[in-house]
């Protein structure tokens, strides 16, 4: 059998045709080293699957002082008030340590974006936005031992670092509320199904349909990507195949947003009892709707995580996963 070659910097060195120290001052993203040889440098890297990660975090005096944001291939993500107020708690805290944020955008079911942070020595860590089942980044990030945080929780793995929101007790509660309201026949409206966010939550509205032993059927089931458009069809669908659903739970700010414009349309605003995830006081009208929210504290967790980070690279004791407490608001 043949022995598999070690690949070392000096393979990548020949792969590319230039010297071990301009590999090593590639990693180092020194600005000596032209962009075009970087590139050539780390497609080799790639094709070799050669992670300089150990040796990029070694080499003295090339701290970065930054943190990466990734965030996931989903333009809309921009608009969503939980990124929004994320961000401001990331660059908040990371400003108070002495670091910068760096924002980059991962393709879907791609890990470029991050993978030019890590080679480049950009950053000296990465946070992580969005939880999905499969997530290439994570495993990519798990496997050359890079520091990160995932806003969120993972199926595969439970030795990453995470924060989050306990999102299943946060659903089931606020199916209960519903409940509680005198609601008989309750929908659900959630983002992607690969999500974590989705899935906890579709767990808890289920299991509190079952305790207050309530009607369910697949039809009271919308769950598509996080955008507003996707809300207003969402309920669309539900209504014309429930006309006296008289009550929704909806996972997320955008979704909400898409789902009251609907209502509106129809004249259906007071019909229907929504309990809501990010819902913004200022996109609806509390005379009109009747709207139960769940805070996550989307701000807390931006600072949770960040704070969490730096700890982390500054070899502080910290806990895998942290729950960030949520409020529920009539």
């Amino acid at each position: 059998m043949e022995k598999q070659r070690k690949v070392t910097m000096q393979t990548v060195a020949d792969e590319a045709g230039v010297s071990k120290a301009t590999v090593s001052r590639a990693i180092g993203n020194y600005p000596d080293i032209s962009d075009s040889t970087k590139k050539k440098i780390f497609e080799v890297m790639e094709r070799l699957d050669y992670h300089p990660s150990a040796i990029a975090r070694s080499l003295a005096n090339r701290i970065s002082k930054n943190v990466g944001l990734v965030l996931p291939a989903d333009d809309d993500f921009f608009m969503n008030p939980f990124f929004q107020e994320s961000l401001r708690g990331v660059a908040k805290t990371a400003g108070k340590r002495g670091y910068d944020t760096l924002i980059a955008y991962n393709g879907k079911n791609e890990t470029n974006a991050v993978k030019r942070l890590v080679n480049s020595n950009k950053v000296d860590g990465v946070i992580l936005m969005r939880s999905v089942i499969g997530d290439s980044t994570v495993n990519y990030l798990r496997k050359i031992e890079f520091p990160f945080i995932l806003i969120g929780k993972s199926r595969e793995y439970n030795d990453i670092y995470t924060v989050d929101t306990d999102n299943a007790d946060a659903c089931r509660k606020l199916t209960n509320y519903l409940a509680d309201y005198g609601c008989k026949k309750i929908g659900f409206i959630g983002g992607r199904r690969d999500s974590m966010v989705t899935i906890d939550r579709y767990d808890g509205y289920l299991q509190s349909i079952r305790e207050n032993d309530l009607y369910f059927s697949f039809d009271l089931v919308e769950e598509n990507e996080f955008n507003k458009l996707n809300g207003y069809m969402s309920m669309k669908k539900l209504l014309e195949a429930n006309q006296d659903m008289d009550g929704v739970v909806i996972t997320d700010s955008l979704i909400f947003s898409g789902a009251i414009d609907y209502l509106s349309s129809v004249g259906r605003e007071k019909d229907i009892m929504i309990g809501a995830f990010g819902a913004e006081s200022n996109s609806f009208s509390k005379d009109k709707h009747r709207v139960v929210n769940v805070d996550v504290g989307s701000m807390r967790i931006g600072e949770f995580s960040c704070g969490k980070l730096i700890d982390i690279l500054e070899n502080k004791d910290v806990d895998l996963a942290d729950i960030v407490d949520y409020i529920i608001e009539d």
